[in-house]
């Protein structure tokens, strides 16, 4: 079975829809997928989160607010049966769209004016699956999931005023500024930028420190950084490396050793932070 037989299958496997024969087939599949183990997890993840929101309560007048308005609008357009009849289409047409539309809400929004999980998540599965075959490529499919934009340094950092974290053009050992971006995490904004010496890769992503981090079917470990704690996500030889503050998820991918060269790196990307000026206990 290939991921593209697998996937299909996953909605009906989850609600134990797929006969003995074909589920475990899917079973095989996933205990050597890690992309498609990790679509099974979101799809519970979301199930579960849907499970936990509160019903939507229509409001009681809502139709006849709606009939109202369209009654009203035919007395002054002095309109005939069939301009009558062209009104009723309309307002079926309406409550169509309206029950759909709440739907769409009530699907999309988890209670409390938050938004959607699924996009406010920093799903990092998708970065650290695609790791072993070429970290930049890898990189460039978690820019383009949140809708990366490339800006200049200067205008990542004023779109995301809210974050704090810095864009220098060059990194200690020798790592240069190659791209920086914006991107969108539900409705919260984030930034990213591309790093190279040589031919080495280095990424680094910002985001707000309130935002749920998923990294598929791969585990996180406390780590430490210089004299700071964080945590660290390891596939092969990278490490996708993250210091906390009250604020912002500082988030550097690269194959530098946390207790030799990264300080450096961090440092320099989130200086009021690792630097000390400023910045209070890692916590995550």
């Amino acid at each position: 079975m290939n991921c593209e037989v697998a996937k299909e299958q996953l909605g009906a496997y989850f609600d134990g829809e797929v006969p003995p024969d074909l589920r475990r087939e899917v079973e095989a599949h996933l205990a050597g997928c890690p992309t498609c183990a990790h679509e099974l997890m979101s799809i519970r993840q979301l199930a579960t989160r849907l499970a936990a929101a509160e019903p939507i309560v229509v409001p009681e007048d809502l139709w006849d607010a709606i009939e109202r308005r369209l009654d009203d609008s035919v007395e002054a357009t002095s309109a005939g049966p069939s301009r009558f009849m062209m009104f009723r289409r309309y307002a079926l047409a309406a409550s169509v769209l309206l029950t759909v539309g709440l739907g769409a809400w009530a699907f999309f929004s988890l209670g409390g004016g938050t938004s959607v999980a699924s996009a406010s998540t920093v799903d990092f599965g998708i970065l650290l699956d695609a790791l072993p075959h070429d970290a930049a490529t890898a990189f460039e499919k978690f820019l383009s999931r949140f809708h990366a934009r490339k800006v200049p340094p200067a205008e990542a950092r004023r779109a995301t005023a809210q974050l704090d974290f810095d864009l220098p053009e060059s990194l200690p050992g020798g790592f240069h500024l190659e791209a920086a971006y914006t991107l969108r995490f539900g409705d919260e904004s984030g930034a990213a930028a591309k790093y190279s010496r040589n031919g080495e890769f280095l990424g680094a992503i910002f985001h707000r420190s309130v935002h749920p981090e998923d990294f598929g079917t791969h585990r996180d470990y406390e780590c430490v950084v210089g004299g700071h704690r964080g945590h660290v996500v390891a596939v092969g030889e990278w490490k996708l490396v993250h210091l906390t503050d009250a604020t912002t998820c500082h988030c550097v991918l690269s194959r530098l050793d946390e207790q030799k060269d990264l300080p450096a790196i961090m440092s320099a990307v989130a200086p009021r932070h690792v630097g000390g000026e400023g910045g209070g206990e890692d916590h995550h």
